[in-house]
């Protein structure tokens, strides 16, 4: 049975958003599944500072830092 629950982690997503939004790199944040836990995870569009320390937990909940790059609406299909 997971620690942290589906629920706690949305909780903490929230958390998060309040926590991060003016991240400059910051491009999104989510729930996503670390070894078998539910986890935080935040999207950047480049590496933070080194003076910009992330907590590895937000509210008891794992926090995971990705740099995925900018994002970009694609192209619809015609």
């Amino acid at each position: 049975m997971p620690h942290v629950t589906l629920e706690q982690a949305r909780a903490a997503k929230t958390a998060a958003l309040r926590r991060f939004d003016r991240l400059p790199s910051l491009v999104g944040v989510g729930v996503t599944r670390v070894n078998g836990e539910y986890a935080v995870k935040l999207n950047l569009r480049e590496p933070l500072a080194p003076a910009a320390a992330v907590p590895s937990e937000i509210d008891g909940v794992p926090l995971v830092v990705e740099v995925v790059g900018s994002i970009r609406k694609r192209a619809s299909r015609p």
